[in-house]
């Protein structure tokens, strides 16, 4: 009895041992194949994705590049996906948008963008002077001291009658862009004070100057604070430094 009962306890521990070398060996598995590993891995895999570049060939289906995805020049500027960049599938948008241009050769779509190019340019200028033109009426306002609906409601109008009689439609079609609202003109204004403030503090800053003050009094007898200044800066002017007292 006293053998069978030494059998048994060795081989409970023995399976006992087994069962925890298991134990570890399935441990080490699960720290091997670690999820947050799996998840870098997959990560790295993204961030390696491939992406696709612009060929100056793609012109010819009537694409050109924008921050690395195909724009199309007949879609009024329709950006397509960074995975449409590939001749099979800018070819097939060309032949079912755009059947009539699917015959066209290179040189009309290089055509195309120098016009759109050209077009741009002159939109902008256009902008940029009536945003001038809007300015220096709001100038004209501030100084005048008039509401600032004046220049919706009187001003403008009048300048494109003047317009229409002197010149012709065309030229009051581009003076009509030039925007003269109520909101605009108080804007315009706000800004051009910012800007007359802004260059008085720079001058300030640039400039030596002196005050002096003393205190009197008027006919009545009050007390009246007396204030002196003198200013001096310096200014180059063809070589000559001028002061100013």
């Amino acid at each position: 009895m006293e053998h069978w009962l030494k059998d048994v306890k060795r081989v409970a521990t023995t399976s006992s041992n087994d069962a925890e070398c298991s134990k570890a060996v399935r441990a080490e598995n699960i720290a091997i194949t670690d999820p947050e590993d799996d998840a870098t891995t997959s990560s790295s895999t993204v961030s390696k994705t491939k992406r696709r570049k612009y060929d100056e060939s793609y012109i010819s289906f009537g694409f050109v590049d924008s921050n690395g995805s195909p724009l199309c020049m007949l879609c009024s500027n329709k950006m397509l996906p960074n995975s449409s960049m590939a001749p099979a599938k800018l070819r097939r948008h060309l032949e079912t948008v755009h059947p009539e241009s699917k015959d066209k050769n290179k040189e009309f779509f290089v055509q195309l963008l120098e016009s759109q190019k050209n077009m741009m340019h002159v939109t902008q200028t256009i902008n940029k002077n009536a945003t001038e033109a809007s300015y220096l009426v709001s100038y004209r306002i501030a100084q005048a001291g008039e509401a600032h609906t004046i220049a919706e409601n009187l001003i403008k109008p009048c300048v494109l009658d003047i317009t229409k009689c002197m010149l012709d439609e065309k030229s009051a079609k581009h003076l009509s862009t030039v925007p003269l609202s109520n909101d605009t003109i108080s804007r315009r204004i706000h800004d051009l004070a910012s800007y007359v403030k802004q260059e008085l503090v720079t001058r300030l800053q640039n400039t030596r100057f002196a005050l002096q003050m003393d205190e009197s009094t008027d006919v009545a007898g009050l007390a009246i604070l007396v204030v002196i200044g003198s200013i001096k800066y310096f200014a180059s002017q063809k070589g000559s430094v001028i002061k100013k007292v």
